[in-house]
């Protein structure tokens, strides 16, 4: 990376026994993380992938795309393109309907960064609209625009739109142009494309954990890069700055108790927070010029391991951090180094052997009807490997998977979503796949999408006798729709 470099963690103020404790914490409760990043200053002081993710590929960032639209924004504003209180309506008259009222008139930039805008619903679009601006315009307006907080994902993605009409380029592709590249973002990056002809602004930013990390030291620098000012201090000031209480609800969180910038989450310390769906993240501590990356899929239990996450990173890190270098502490280091050479991705915890495994291996068993067309399914177990094989709708399919361990492979779908948002095509998704025993009567099995759109599809077989209970539950926005539910399966020929 042109503008990082890598130091000791206690060269940046830690104690190298504290930044194990953090990673072991990830492991004790098996949160499912992809990579880890974390520096302060231009000084990274500990990185970990977990195969078969790393913090050079390719990684879908989800609601962290709206930070960079705000960035785009900042951006675009400097340069006069427009400003923050242009009206939303101004951007997409051909969009007007019964639908737009005064409100719909009213509201401005600087509400939708905000997300003050003058909706408080969320409007389905998948598959639906054939543009998604479409989906924003046929909503009823519900509040007056520049009062209560909703986070309304079509704000973030209409400000995008706008980036996008006015400057010809993507949102990011506008940014990297003007500054990320010059700091060392990588070229593969891109968006995904919604319905229409704009990207994602609310959710498709495709970066590495390293482009992550340039972005976010980007912000923390108040939009100045190598001397040279890109984003207007005022503006970056307002984006980190807290201009709206977010915690309506009353529920207490580390992430929403302190307000909300322009499509920036505020911290504690006065730090503020980039934060995508199912655990990614940019943490920045603005006190200690600290900046905490990470990439996961926790979407099964989101806000659960959302408040753990940042929870011991403020308990385990930020507490326990000096301005001023530490002593080395080689052993430390050694053991560290050594536990982080050691991760992988989570699999799925158990024995690897069973009573029943020879019992059950191979053996047919028939599927009542059930909504996926599942007709029926057999096991086959090795020593460290094993296959699912089941008939869906006449044709045979097969998942293979490690035992206690993880086997990437091919997930066989009908259809699988491309690069524009709600386009459905023929292909399979990228996974990791792991298996166990969970109990002498019970497998369990657990799938782990690594593709562009993220997501998991855990699998319970129970057995009994000749009989078998089959319990599905997927999690992943917009992806393995269907895979869930109960259902019994019978010994057959």
């Amino acid at each position: 990376m042109k503008m990082f470099e890598y130091c000791s963690c206690e060269s940046a103020g830690i104690k190298t026994e504290y930044i194990l404790r953090f990673l072991k914490f990830f492991e004790e409760y098996g949160i499912p993380v992809h990579s880890i990043l974390m520096a302060k200053g231009n000084s990274i002081f500990l990185e970990v992938d977990y195969p078969p993710f790393s913090c050079d590929k390719l990684h879908r960032m989800y609601s962290v795309s709206k930070s960079f639209v705000s960035a785009a924004v900042g951006l675009a504003v400097t340069e006069g393109l427009f400003s923050l209180d242009d009206r939303i309506i101004e951007f997409f008259p051909e969009y007007r309907n019964e639908n737009t009222d005064e409100m719909y008139d009213a509201v401005t930039v600087r509400d939708m960064l905000t997300m003050r805008s003058n909706i408080a619903s969320f409007n389905p679009w998948w598959q639906i609209y054939d543009d998604r601006v479409r989906a924003y315009y046929a909503q009823q307006t519900a509040k007056a625009p520049t009062t209560l907080f909703y986070y309304d994902s079509m704000g973030s993605y209409l400000l995008g739109c706008i980036v996008e009409k006015l400057t010809g380029k993507t949102f990011l592709s506008y940014l990297k142009e003007k500054v990320l590249s010059k700091m060392g973002f990588s070229d593969e990056s891109y968006t995904i494309y919604a319905p229409g002809k704009y990207t994602l602004g609310d959710s498709g930013v495709m970066c590495t954990p390293r482009d992550l990390l340039i972005f976010a030291r980007l912000i923390m620098d108040g939009g100045v890069f190598d001397g040279v000012r890109y984003i207007d201090e005022d503006y970056m000031k307002n984006a980190v700055s807290k201009q709206v209480d977010c915690n309506a609800d009353g529920v207490f969180s580390k992430y929403k108790s302190h307000g909300y910038g322009y499509l920036i989450w505020k911290m504690p310390n006065d730090g503020f927070a980039l934060i995508g769906m199912g655990g990614q993240l940019a943490v920045c501590d603005v006190k200690h010029d600290l900046i905490f990356v990470m990439t996961a899929d926790c979407q099964a239990s989101d806000a659960v391991a959302r408040e753990l996450i940042l929870d011991h990173f403020y308990n385990d890190i930020i507490e326990n951090i000096s301005d001023a270098a530490l002593c080395e502490n080689k052993t430390a280091q050694d053991e560290l180094c050594d536990y982080i050479k050691s991760q992988k991705l989570v699999c799925q915890k158990g024995k690897p052997v069973s009573a029943l495994s020879h019992k059950v291996s191979l053996k047919k068993y028939l599927i009542q009807k059930n909504p996926l067309g599942i007709e029926c399914f057999s096991l086959y177990f090795e020593a460290e490997k094993g296959v699912l094989v089941y008939q869906k709708d006449g044709a045979k399919k097969r998942i293979e998977f490690g035992i206690c361990k993880n086997v990437l492979c091919d997930l066989p779908c009908d259809m699988r979503n491309s690069d524009v948002a709600g386009e459905m095509v023929q292909g399979s998704y990228s996974a990791a796949c792991s298996g166990a025993w969970v109990s002498d009567s019970e497998f369990a099995l657990k799938i782990q999408i690594t593709d562009t759109y993220l997501g998991s599809l855990n699998v319970r077989f129970s057995f009994n006798g000749g009989i078998v209970s089959v319990c599905m539950k997927k999690s992943g926005q917009y992806i393995l729709s269907g895979y869930e539910g109960y259902y019994i399966g019978k010994e057959g020929e």
